[in-house]
């Protein structure tokens, strides 16, 4: 397998997007099985999703993932870690992972099935992304998504806001990341760190705790990014625009709180239901926290994507 890192000019018209390719080593002259694209999470970066995309290069896959604005080398400095504009943040991260599709979809070929994978953070960017583009896809997988509230949502949205325009929105507030991230550290008893809710692995959260481009505190237009993100993506109206012959499969571990232990996966998934999609799998990982490709079992979790992306023609 071969990575590939590639850039380009990033929505926000500021900032150069770093992202990798992962195939087969030039030497193959096999034409893919498919392209997958990860959308990443929140506080993280691509390189993080290298033993996924190993496998799924091994099962014939091309995979691609960009580092978001303000994330891993697309963060032009590391005061820049942990930040995305106020103004329109959401809309850029769904233009940036567009821009990538195109010139994915451009080096081998719209006749290719094309595969979205979000996790977390990157599955509201994903959900939203779905509205907007999701005429051409095979099916996509949407790993760690929750269904927050839309109340709460527009609350924190505004709360983002109004202390943008007095602190600024590069501030990074305490008190709002306390109610964000900082919350999914307390549902966890007996906690040997702050971020235990991501995986079961000790040696995974160690890891992520002293990656100097992990686990840094959002931003105040962050925040607000991220919000307007679940606010779109939990909305029934929205929903309804996805094509409704779109394979969907959710998978998320129950002990994940982002998900609410699978309640918030669950309600999820019936809100495309309800919108009419024809095919919306679930799958709960009993015993797995957040970052269920991060498990010390993940292998199960990489064959049932495997298996079920089969099961679609794919």
């Amino acid at each position: 397998m071969e990575a590939i890192e590639l850039q380009y000019e990033s929505h926000d018209g500021v900032s150069e997007i770093r992202a990798l390719l992962w195939q087969r080593d030039a030497v193959s002259c096999e034409a893919p099985r498919g392209i997958v694209q990860i959308v990443h999470g929140m506080s993280e970066h691509v390189e993080r999703y290298a033993p996924f995309a190993s496998f799924l290069v091994s099962k014939g896959f091309v995979v691609c993932a960009n580092d978001h604005v303000g994330h891993g080398k697309s963060a032009s400095d590391k005061e820049s870690l942990g930040h995305m504009p106020l103004r329109n943040g959401a809309e850029v991260l769904i233009e940036d992972v567009h821009e990538l599709r195109k010139m994915m979809q451009g080096r081998y070929g719209e006749e290719v099935p094309f595969v979205m994978f979000g996790h977390s953070m990157g599955s509201f960017v994903t959900r939203c992304y779905l509205t907007r583009y999701a005429k051409g896809l095979a099916a996509a997988v949407l790993c760690g998504t929750g269904q927050q509230p839309r109340a709460l949502s527009r609350a924190g949205n505004a709360v983002c806001r109004i202390l943008a325009a007095f602190k600024g929105e590069r501030y990074c507030s305490a008190f709002v990341d306390s109610l964000g991230a900082g919350a999914f550290s307390k549902a966890i008893s007996g906690a040997r760190t702050e971020v235990d809710w991501i995986s079961t692995d000790p040696e995974v959260v160690d890891a992520y705790r002293a990656d100097p481009a992990c686990g840094q505190m959002f931003t105040l237009g962050a925040y607000a990014s991220l919000t307007a993100l679940t606010l779109e993506a939990t909305d029934p109206k929205r929903a309804r625009l996805i094509p409704k012959d779109l394979p969907l499969l959710f998978i998320a571990g129950g002990e994940d709180p982002v998900g609410n232990c699978g309640k918030g996966v669950e309600r999820a998934a019936e809100q495309y239901r309800a919108a009419g999609v024809l095919c919306v799998d679930m799958k709960l990982y009993d015993g797995m926290r957040h970052e269920i490709l991060n498990e010390p079992v993940k292998e199960e979790v990489f064959n049932d994507v495997d298996r079920w992306l089969r099961s679609k023609g794919i």
